[in-house]
């Protein structure tokens, strides 16, 4: 079939007003293949959608250029309009002549708009369509975690009416939280709270709780995982299509950080707990209790959260003075600079420091030295109880959790790549998500802004029990494939696998639902083997190859 295609330029509402659209115009008609090119000021609205469909109708042109803005901005737009018109989206082409172009250079960028418009009309001719069918997924989702990002994530899903299944290795739920004596933004206090919400998990009949369970592998892919399930001495096979890990972090006050061992006087927030739940206990109500924060963590905003909450519950129920050391703060947190102003005029003191404060025991209290750097001055605080700062660390197991997922981890050894593009919760593996501590030291907002981010990740993948995928756009050519692995190494999305064909050889396959199109299989591929349609090697050297033409400009 010969190639037609279609121009459309765009102004952006007249904004570009170094690049002369007549101009390139004149000087595309003139390219072989061409059909039309039309000029319009507001391609991404309803008005200049509605021309590119009636200009495509009318022409009846089999590939599509489109010179405008990003397609980060606007490509999905002009996606769910091609399909509306039954023409394959991937025979369009998009020029990026805003960002890339008029507002990267002062003066007249005529010339280079040119040289992408003629690039993308080079692979606009080489593109080739790609199927799109649909998939069937399972419905239904499995939780790591059974604490309070755990069991939110349950909550939430069923409410959207998709059936959960919550797997929890201790006997009952409730996570670290539990272990707090009061939270901010928490009408009632953790403890409740967890409880409150085990209990609505236990009557919902859209959630399965497993208790004192744990998962041993998980295979498959996203709509399609097969996960092991040991529960005692007995293991079973579950089949989900997502799967959202909330297994939290432990914290330790690390002695390396201070001059003195953790003690009867340095304790840590579990045994302040302790004490605020039974005063009595005590032998005579502590006069001082101070807090140290910035020792072992200087960039993680939980300690400063429960030091202030913690700070407030003893006012509340011992009336000591209090005293917290810090170099800096952190109040950026949803709430928190609230609840810093009601620290402060209950009388708690904040002393902040650049030089770590020495710390010592004198006639069995702690004493604390440091330079406040607000006043000038050496401050030396005599201390019944310092509450020692913990370092959020990963939880027990989740180096083996990330070896069963084949999931990395960040540099300090939390469930999540340090990957910008999967932030908050994706991971490189589609349908696998992460949630609260599990992926750092969050505070609890955050905590819950990831739950409402995973669940309508996984309810966009779930919710019709279908999915669209692209069939083979990234495809294996079996009679080249020598089977080294290289790919399948490589794959951050984990799409990648050997099968047997015709019985007698092995090669790889790429799994359509699994695969993120990132392009690093074909690009690494030692036998040329995978073809990228849209990003095959002749395709961008017809890109190349357009800007030596110049299209009549010399």
């Amino acid at each position: 079939m010969k190639v037609k295609i279609g121009i459309f330029l765009c102004d952006c509402g007249g904004s570009l007003k170094n690049i002369d659209f007549p101009e390139i115009s004149r000087s595309v008609q003139e390219i072989e293949d061409i059909a039309f090119v039309d000029i319009s000021h507001n391609l991404c609205l309803e008005e200049g959608r509605k021309a590119i469909a009636s200009r495509i109708l009318g022409k009846n042109v089999n590939r599509v250029v489109i010179a405008a803005c990003s397609p980060a901005s606007c490509e999905h737009n002009f996606i769910r309009l091609l399909e509306g018109l039954n023409f394959n989206p991937n025979l369009l082409s998009i020029a990026n002549i805003r960002e890339q172009c008029s507002w990267a250079h002062e003066g007249n960028v005529t010339g280079k708009a040119l040289d992408l418009v003629g690039m993308a009309i080079n692979k606009a001719r080489l593109l080739q369509p790609v199927e799109r069918k649909e998939i069937p997924v399972n419905k239904e989702v499995l939780v790591v975690g059974g604490g309070f990002c755990g069991m939110k994530s349950a909550l939430e899903l069923s409410q959207l009416g998709i059936r959960t299944t919550v797997v929890e290795r201790e006997p009952i739920l409730g996570g670290r939280l539990s272990e707090l004596e009061g939270f901010y933004g928490f009408e009632i206090s953790p403890k409740e709270m967890l409880s409150s919400m085990g209990e609505e998990v236990k009557k919902d009949a859209n959630i399965e709780m497993l208790t004192s369970a744990e998962i041993t592998r998980v295979e498959g892919d996203a709509g399609n995982f097969s996960v092991r399930i040991k529960r005692g001495v007995k293991e079973d096979s579950r089949d989900f299509g997502a799967l959202i890990f909330a297994t939290g972090c432990k914290a330790e006050i690390l002695p390396r950080y201070f001059e003195l061992s953790p003690g009867s006087k340095i304790i840590s927030q579990r045994e302040l707990v302790e004490i605020l739940q039974a005063p009595a206990k005590l032998e005579r109500r502590p006069e001082v209790i101070g807090f140290i924060l910035d020792i072992a963590d200087e960039n993680s905003r939980l300690p400063s959260l429960l030091a202030l909450n913690a700070a407030l519950a003893v006012k509340n129920k011992l009336g000591s003075e209090v005293y917290v050391f810090c170099k800096n703060l952190k109040v950026d947190s949803e709430g928190v600079e609230k609840l810093y102003q009601e620290a402060r005029n209950r009388g708690v003191v904040f002393v902040k420091f650049e030089e770590k404060p020495r710390i010592s025991e004198r006639n069995g209290r702690v004493k604390v030295e440091a330079e406040d750097i607000l006043f000038g001055e050496e401050v030396s605080v005599y201390c019944d109880f310092l509450v020692a700062e913990e370092k959020g660390l990963p939880s027990e197991g989740t180096e083996a959790l990330a070896s069963i997922l084949n999931t990395g981890v960040d540099s300090q050894g939390f469930c999540q790549d340090e990957n910008v593009y999967l932030y908050p919760v994706g991971s490189g593996r589609k349908g696998v998500f992460f949630v609260g501590a599990c992926r750092g030291n969050l505070d609890a907002a955050r905590a819950s802004l990831d739950v409402g981010s995973a669940v309508m990740n996984v309810y966009e993948l779930l919710a019709l029990g279908k999915a669209v995928v692209e069939v083979e756009k990234v495809k294996v050519d079996p009679q080249k494939c020598r089977a080294c692995l290289t790919c399948i190494r490589v794959c951050p999305h984990r799409a990648i696998r050997l099968v047997k064909v015709d019985d007698e050889k092995w090669t790889a396959k790429i799994y359509d639902l699994a695969c993120d199109g990132c392009g690093i299989c074909a690009a690494i591929c030692p036998a040329k083997a995978i073809n990228f349609e849209g990003y095959a090697d002749e395709q961008i050297l017809a890109e190349v190859e357009a800007m030596e033409w110049q299209y009549g400009r010399e």
